[in-house]
């Protein structure tokens, strides 16, 4: 949702009706001013409610969720919000120039999927994998991966193990690209669909030459 468009409609509309409502009371009711300004500040919070009830419903319907569906959405997007956080703290850590490009990607497609989920909230029900699985891992190996890495006096077993930890994350990025096609598997359908429509359009047009 555009909060603050949103915000800024709300508080236009509720203190259009207040400042209105309070004139109205103050020509047409003997309040007393204190009792009248204090109708007026009333009616105005009363309609900033009622419009953001209105907004949050024909946003939901918009997208076609359900109230439970987009608090079940939300809390999971707060979630990983600070998983992602996490995980972008890693880029700083690492020194060789392998491990920066590879937590640099994984950095990249984390936050992408999460932007778009953020942004179209129905896509999270196609990348489910990314935020209860793969998300954790990668969160949770990049974190052990840069601990390991940062310690002097490595052995042949550290070195092995370190090795590993690539290996693994090479795997979760594929795994990480897939959530992502996942995520974006409709608009290429819809574009895949619109090519179609275009090449029989263009392909009727000169067949009428």
């Amino acid at each position: 949702m555009n909060t603050f468009l949103q915000l800024l409609i709300r508080s236009v509309i509720s203190f259009s009706i207040g400042t209105s409502s309070f004139i109205a009371y103050l020509l047409l009711l003997d309040l007393g001013f204190p009792l009248t300004l204090l109708s007026g500040v009333g009616t105005g919070i009363l309609f900033f409610i009622i419009v953001k009830a209105v907004q949050k419903r024909w946003w939901l319907n918009k997208n076609g969720l359900s109230g439970q569906e987009f608090r079940y959405i939300n809390r999971n997007l707060k979630e990983a919000k600070e998983k992602v956080k996490r995980l972008q703290r890693q880029q700083l850590k690492v020194r060789s120039l392998g491990a920066f490009k590879q937590i640099l990607e994984i950095n990249r497609l984390s936050r992408r999927i999460y932007q778009l989920v953020k942004k179209e909230p129905k896509r999270f029900f196609s990348a489910e994998s990314f935020f209860f699985y793969h998300l954790d891992s990668v969160v949770e190996i990049t974190e052990k991966y840069t601990f390991l890495a940062s310690q002097p006096g490595k052995n042949k077993e550290t070195f092995l193990s370190l090795q590993q930890t690539r290996t693994t994350l090479d795997d979760l990025t594929v795994s990480l690209e897939n959530d992502l096609h996942k995520v974006l598997a409709n608009d290429m359908d819809n574009l895949q669909f619109e090519l179609k429509f275009a090449n029989q359009h263009l392909s009727h047009k000169k067949d009428l030459k």
